[in-house]
């Protein structure tokens, strides 16, 4: 049955702010240089966001030859390209990928195929990806980063340059962790999953005082730090209640040319929200899905997640931190993987950070680290 369809008014960057923070950084500061460090950084190759490090064999149909790279033009990026189901493909595809200049200096943004484009932070160690996803009646703005540089700014550039500057754009939020709404009080409006704490961390913001881990500078080429960014003091703004807009499993978001379906995942934050492209296979999954390595609240509801993504079809799987598109097909791998730990099949381990300790769980190239209170703070 289709969902409910969703719109959107038109999106115009708010002005910069003061804001606040919240002590939800405290816990994350040694989880990201733990976790995310080992994880998402391996996955950056030298010049380009990244490609999915070595992993078992995928499961599914790859081509024997590789194929043409996606073509990118010189105005867009091509809306029908063949997906590359290679590693070497991958790589070659965002190493060729259009770089578009931007006056904040802080965001690579990246040309990508089927009218995407990867508005990457390079310079610090999230490697955080947000993505402008290009509708023929409207945009979607996934994520709005970290809130170091002004998302607003640059995202505004690229749509004046794509001739888009007239047309709606509808702020999605994946989810309400802090490296991934940052820069929502840029925007009048942004959509999410309703949920109390969800409201709460974006109404919130998030409190200062955490120079660790806004210190976790990375130097990239081309990438310039904001002059007025200083890691003792940095804050992000909270964002009014009135702005919020709600999304539900099943609804469709319309863009004239291509809809998305909003799939409702759980088991990274209770408000995850991925995006589907049933029609041309376009998956954009947040932090739920991204690689071999989980940050989970429990095995269970990763399991149920990955059940949900197992029966998409999936071209395209657009990601959150480090590589913006990894291979694909391995959905139905990784469940197995998840459903046998679950049956006990596991090596056991602990990830110890900010005076905790989680569960780590290894099979065969898998990672899940299990820590609800962390996600959930």
């Amino acid at each position: 049955m289709k969902g409910r369809e969703v719109g959107a008014s038109t999106n115009w960057p708010r002005p910069v702010i003061p804001f606040l923070l919240d002590r939800y950084n405290f816990v994350r500061i040694a989880a990201v240089m733990t976790i995310k460090y080992l994880g998402w950084m391996a996955l950056a190759l030298v010049g380009v966001g990244g490609c999915e490090g070595s992993s078992p064999p995928m499961t599914g149909p790859v081509s024997p030859e590789p194929t043409t790279p996606a073509v990118v033009s010189d105005s867009q990026t091509e809306a029908t390209v063949t997906a590359p189901t290679q590693l070497g493909q991958l790589t070659d595809l965002l190493r060729s990928a259009r770089r578009i200049p931007n006056s904040t200096k802080w965001f690579e943004i990246i040309a990508l195929p089927n009218d995407v484009y990867a508005l990457w932070e390079p310079g610090h160690m999230e490697k955080v990806n947000s993505f402008l996803i290009i509708g023929a009646e409207k945009d979607v703005l996934y994520d709005t980063g970290m809130g170091i540089g002004s998302i607003g700014q640059a995202v505004s550039e690229l749509r004046l340059a794509l001739d888009r500057g007239s047309v709606p754009l509808m702020v999605i939020n994946s989810h309400n962790h802090l490296d991934h709404n940052g820069g929502n009080a840029d925007f009048e409006q942004a959509w999410i999953i309703k949920d109390e704490w969800a409201i709460r961390k974006l109404t919130e913001g998030v409190s200062g005082g955490f120079e660790t881990y806004w210190s976790e500078l990375t130097p990239y080429e081309g990438v310039e730090v904001p002059r007025d960014f200083n890691p003792a003091t940095f804050a992000i703004r909270p964002f009014p209640y009135e702005g919020i807009r709600f999304l539900q499993d099943g609804d469709v978001v319309d863009l004239g040319n291509r809809q998305f379906k909003v799939l409702h995942t759980v088991s990274h934050s209770p408000d995850g929200l991925s995006l589907y492209d049933e029609t041309n296979h376009l998956f954009f999954g947040g932090d739920t899905f991204g690689g071999d390595f989980f940050l989970s609240r429990n095995l269970e509801l990763l399991e149920q997640d990955l059940a949900r993504a197992a029966l998409l079809e999936i071209d395209w799987h657009y990601v959150s931190h480090g590589a913006q598109l990894i291979q694909t097909m391995r959905e139905g791998w990784r469940l197995s993987i998840v459903r046998r730990m679950l049956d006990g099949e596991r090596e056991e381990g602990t990830l110890s950070f900010a005076g905790n300790e989680f569960p780590l769980y290894t099979l065969e190239g898998v990672q899940v680290a299990v820590a609800a209170e962390f996600l959930t703070y």
